[in-house]
C-alpha cells in the first residue's frame, strides 16, 4: 500500500448491503435519530455523521451536502468498507480495532487522499461489550474543533445506552 496512490473502497452493494443493512436496522433507526437531533445544531457546518457497522462498513451518511458530495468522490459512500488495509490509518478503522474513540487528522492518515480530511470515531457496543459499530465525524481539516470527538463520544454513549438497555436487538 503506497501513501500517494488512492484507490476508492470496496463498496458493498445491492443484496449483499441489503442484508448488512436489514441485520443493523434497529442499531440504524436509534443511530440516524440521533445524528438528525445533531446535525439540527450543527448546520450549517461543514461535516458529515457516519453510522458504520463491526467490519467498519458504512452505513448511513448525513450532514452538509457538499461535505457528503466531497466524501463521495473519495468513494466514502453508504456500503464502503473503511477498514485499515483498505484506507489505511484512519480513525474510521482505529475506533473498531482499539476500542476507543478516535481522532485523526492531515498527515496522522497514511493515505495522503485523507490529509484534507479530520474524522472523529467512537465504537458502539452492544449490553455484553460486543462491537456492534461506530459512530463517526468527517469534516475538512480546517472545519475541526476540538468538541468533534466528545460529540461522537456522546452519539455513541445515547445509542450504547439503549443497547444496554435492551430497547433493541443486535
Amino acid at each position: 500500500m503506497k501513501r500517494e496512490t488512492w484507490n476508492v473502497p470496496h463498496q458493498a452493494q445491492g443484496v449483499t448491503f441489503a442484508s448488512i443493512y436489514r441485520r443493523k436496522k434497529a442499531m440504524l433507526t436509534l443511530g440516524q435519530a440521533a445524528l438528525e437531533d445533531a446535525w439540527e445544531y450543527m448546520a450549517p457546518r461543514e461535516c458529515a455523521l457516519l453510522i458504520l457497522d463491526e467490519t467498519a462498513c458504512i452505513l448511513s451518511r448525513n450532514g452538509d451536502p457538499q461535505t457528503l458530495q466531497q466524501l463521495s468522490v473519495l468513494g466514502f459512500n453508504d456500503g464502503t468498507y473503511c477498514a485499515e488495509g483498505i484506507i489505511g490509518t484512519c480513525a474510521l478503522s482505529l475506533a473498531a480495532i482499539s476500542g476507543q474513540a478516535v481522532k485523526t487528522m492531515a498527515d496522522q492518515h497514511f493515505k495522503q487522499a485523507l490529509w484534507n480530511w479530520a474524522f472523529c470515531a467512537t465504537p458502539l457496543f452492544d449490553s455484553k461489550g460486543r462491537l456492534t459499530g461506530t459512530i463517526a465525524l468527517a469534516c475538512p481539516v480546517e472545519q475541526t474543533t476540538a468538541a468533534d470527538l466528545p460529540l461522537t463520544l456522546a452519539i455513541a454513549r445515547e445509542v450504547g445506552t439503549f443497547t444496554a438497555d435492551g430497547q433493541f436487538a443486535r
